[in-house]
């Protein structure tokens, strides 16, 4: 559990007034950092010289004072590691020679940093020393240091030199949860580093004073441990699974409270897949391990010892480690069926909790919103488990295929529906027929989230239900692709449809003294051709058949010697 500092804010009112500048002796800019208590930022080593005073500009602060600073001793972690593994460390701590308002300094959070999560910073790259914004969204993890990938929302809004050190904020919440220190820019892509909060307070653990929110891993589950391994094959199989890739999403795991080595060997692995307690010293340790036996650093979101904790208590827990925030009256899980949650979890003591139907309620919830999770069971025997295995799996598979199911629908009243009522039933026809499908597949979803929970469910009923949920998916699948399909097609029709209305009202201004008033037929030629194109519906290839004949008249006309048309050689364009 992390200790709770107080009076402090990254609040939109305190408009970031952490946000600082570092500069050289001589003014150069050399990055950026955030400002903790009243006399330490935080950066990168990189950014700083061991041994020399730096100038901090407390650039979210109006008028604030340039103050000198020095690293603080032992507070300057240089970057290590080699091409293959990735780079570990490079981060500072700097102590100002001039204490400044504490109400003006950021917290840290300890929160996941999952996929697609949108975030800002604020950097001082070369000719914009007064500083910019940037906005992307956080990707996967990055080499062997807890670091993640963050991509730039505009392909043009790329992290450059300057940016380093600067406070990644979590757009949601407004928290501090990370900082930046590199950048990639390749052939066809370009994308940025992130330090996490727990990967900082690793390397630099007087950074707790300033952080927020809760441990990933109970203390109960931390292991100490100097043997490198007591179960090398299930150290194996822990691995794998955090890994994620091809394993599934819900596992089980035999660990007897007696069975000293599965104990130590899952307590390791926690321990070791955990950005905070993933120490050098812990981490050297095992450096002999059987391969494979070392899970990745970061894997792991959270890690529960259920059997102390109600299942709302573990809710909170989760709700802490995304970040979301508790509306009024609402309970923690239904603020968690508001959102996707792609967190990997670990829940000891599945079969000892306070109350096991509440919690296996729980766990099926999270797997339908996009956790993995592995359960630990004490005692059961592997009937129960592998019920509770697949009942998650197939809660997973589930909430995976409503989520496909909404965006499909999304896309079907964002884009069909404004298209299809711009053009004739005909031409939206397959996608409509598409998009009846896909809200018959939500509504039998329903069905199959109850089928699931059924009393006296079976292993073998949630297998088969698995089954029925593949082909739901296959038959999604075929309906988005029809749906696309239906989309790409208006939009051709209707660039076809603007393209005869630039070609109409060019013929028409081109023929203004030909005597349309008089001439009754050019005139409902002409009105034929106009109400197709400019209204709704339109036929499109019905309006390109009047468009046709209205030209074709035009032609005759001025074949005719039409007044107006090529009077005294002109030589003008003919429609």
């Amino acid at each position: 559990m992390g200790d709770e500092p107080s009076d402090m804010s990254n609040g939109p009112v305190q408009e970031e007034s952490w946000r600082v500048r570092i500069r050289g002796p001589g003014g150069e800019v050399l990055g950026a950092g955030v400002l903790l208590g009243s006399e330490t930022v935080l950066t990168c080593a990189h950014v700083v010289p061991a041994d020399a005073s730096v100038l901090v500009d407390l650039v979210g602060v109006d008028g604030a004072e340039p103050v000198t600073a020095r690293v603080i001793d032992e507070c300057w972690v240089p970057e290590r590691g080699d091409r293959l593994s990735g780079p570990s460390g490079d981060l500072a701590l700097l102590r100002l020679d001039r204490p400044q308002p504490e109400k003006w300094s950021a917290v840290l959070h300890r929160l996941s940093p999952t996929w697609h999560r949108p975030v800002h910073t604020y950097g001082f790259p070369d000719g914009l020393n007064q500083g910019t914004w940037l906005w992307g969204k956080l990707a996967g993890l990055s080499g062997r240091d807890g670091r993640v990938q963050m991509f730039p929302v505009q392909q043009g809004e790329v992290v450059r030199p300057g940016f380093s050190g600067a406070a990644v904020t979590d757009e949601l919440t407004g928290q501090v949860i990370g900082i930046v220190v590199g950048y990639y820019v390749g052939a066809n892509f370009r994308h940025s580093y992130v330090i996490p909060t727990e990967t900082v307070i690793r390397h630099l653990p007087m950074v707790r004073a300033w952080v927020h929110g809760d441990s990933a891993v109970d203390e109960s589950l931390v292991s100490d441990s100097v043997q490198l391994t007591e179960d090398a094959a299930f150290a194996t199989w822990l691995a794998d699974w955090l890994r994620g890739g091809d394993a599934p999403p819900a596992e089980s795991a035999l660990v007897a409270p007696g069975d000293r080595a599965r104990v130590m060997t899952l307590q390791r692995a926690v321990t070791l897949a955990d950005r905070e307690l993933s120490t050098a010293d812990r981490t050297e340790r095992v450096t002999d391990a059987p391969p494979g036996s070392v899970p990745l650093v970061g894997t792991l979101d959270l890690a529960v010892d259920v059997t102390r904790q109600s299942a709302t208590a573990v809710a909170e827990r989760v709700c802490g480690r995304m970040g979301i925030v508790a509306p009024t009256g609402g309970t923690p899980a239904e603020r968690l069926r508001s959102t996707t949650l792609p967190l990997t979890i670990v829940a000891d003591g599945v079969d000892r909790a306070p109350d096991p139907a509440a919690l296996t309620e729980l766990l099926e919830l999270l797997a339908e919103q996009g956790s993995r999770v592995l359960m630990v069971f004490h005692t059961a025997d592997e009937a129960v488990r592998r019920l509770a295995v697949e009942a998650l799996v197939f809660r997973f598979r589930l909430g995976l295929l409503d989520r496909r199911l909404a965006g499909t629908a999304d896309l079907g009243r964002r884009d069909l529906h404004d298209r299809c009522l711009l053009l004739t039933p005909e031409a939206g026809r397959g996608g409509r027929r598409a998009l009846t499908v896909v809200h018959a597949l939500r509504r039998h979803v329903a069905t199959l989230r109850r089928a699931g929970s059924a009393p006296g469910r079976d292993a073998a009923e949630l297998v088969r239900l698995q089954d029925e949920v593949d082909r739901c998916a296959r038959t999604a699948a075929e309906a988005h692709a029809r749906i696309t399909r239906t989309i790409g097609r208006l939009d051709e029709l209707l660039s076809r449809r603007d393209v005869l209305r630039g070609r109409l009202d060019a013929v028409r201004s081109m023929t203004r003294d030909l005597d349309a008033v008089e001439d009754l037929e050019l005139a409902d030629l002409y009105r034929r051709a106009h109400d197709g194109l400019w209204k709704a519906p339109c036929d499109v290839p019905a309006a390109e058949d009047a468009v046709a004949r209205y030209l074709e008249a035009v032609r005759g006309r001025l074949d005719r010697g039409g007044r107006g048309a090529d009077r005294g050689g002109g030589g003008g364009d003919r429609p």
